[in-house]
């Protein structure tokens, strides 16, 4: 039996971030919960975390506060299979056994030109997010877009969302590109840029976000019609974001992405392990399953038991 567990999302009280959100923002969300693509039922944000299931049959009712509140249905998957690649490598699936619902995330369209997302809650004020980008700019000659993203949690990891295109993807050697490789020293050239972009943005990045404490995330993502590729490296130190994009360890990642093809998939993750190499770590397909490592589900699990217990015992402290 697929489990369904009702919770508030979001409501107009005052949130622990300080913000009120109006009750035009609590209808807006309703489309994404209602539709045919839903939202990840994540863990905590984490986003090398494979997803539980889905979010979904979101409803909005006023309270005797008289403030409203958005809820939804956490629906879990309630089914698993052991899948087999060519190579011998086991990857677990977990889907639902009634339904399909593709993920919302996996269908961010290709873009034209970078865009620099980060969270405004990991920076003491907005002129700090403001002075890094004008850091790149004055050291790449290298155009971009900016936005911001918000998480609902009390201080999230920092994390740092670059969105490249097909050009930049194919440089890099993510993708393997016929195009790429025929125009040699002028790619050569664009190379340097692009290492340039990405260290500048790492170290400026590192120096200002909160909590200082926390391993940043870098995350690569690269948006287009055939699947959707995201890259994630976590880290303190800004030279290792540089070493990721190597183009022999980058290679490893377009073989990768042709051994998956056959599972399906619109969006595909890789992480940066500690063995300083890329390594897939889960995919969303079509239908929207996950399927992933054996590794990426085994620390999604210990982590979700690891929040469950301190909630426990907070519960019990404040009793």
């Amino acid at each position: 039996m697929i489990r369904r567990d009702k919770y508030v999302i979001t409501s107009t009280h005052l949130d622990k971030q300080g913000d009120i959100m109006a009750k035009s923002a609590l209808d807006s969300m309703l489309p994404f919960l209602n539709g045919e693509r839903k939202p990840r039922l994540g863990l905590e944000h984490i986003r090398t975390s494979p997803p539980f299931g889905a979010v979904m049959n979101g409803e909005i009712v006023k309270r005797q506060d008289d403030h409203y509140y958005l809820t939804a249905e956490m629906v879990y998957f309630d089914k698993q299979e052991i899948i087999r690649l060519p190579d011998g490598t086991q990857l677990l699936k977990e889907f639902f056994s009634e339904g399909e619902y593709p993920f919302i995330e996996s269908v961010d369209e290709e873009v034209s030109k970078m865009i620099i997302a980060t969270d405004r809650a990991n920076f003491e004020k907005y002129s700090d997010i403001n002075d890094i980008y004008n850091s790149v700019k004055q050291e790449v000659d290298l155009e971009f877009d900016t936005l911001e993203f918000g998480r609902k949690s009390e201080l999230p990891d920092p994390e740092t969302i670059i969105t490249i295109t097909k050009i930049i993807a194919g440089t890099l050697g993510i993708i393997k590109s016929k195009v790429t490789e025929k125009l040699g020293e002028a790619i050569g050239e664009d190379l340097v840029k692009i290492y340039k972009f990405f260290s500048k943005l790492a170290e400026e990045t590192i120096k200002k976000v909160k909590p200082a404490n926390r391993p940043k995330n870098f995350v690569i993502s690269y948006p287009n019609t055939d699947c959707n590729i995201e890259l994630v490296i976590t880290t303190h130190k800004a030279d290792r974001v540089l070493t990721s994009l190597d183009k022999e360890k980058l290679k490893s990642i377009a073989d990768k992405i042709e051994q998956l093809a056959n599972l399906d998939p619109e969006k595909i993750q890789f992480v940066y392990n500690d063995s300083d190499n890329w390594e897939f770590n889960y995919l969303l397909t079509k239908s929207g399953a996950v399927i992933g490592t054996i590794k990426s589900f085994n620390k999604r699990n210990e982590l979700y038991n690891q929040i469950l217990e301190k909630q426990k015992k907070d519960e019990k402290g404040s009793s």
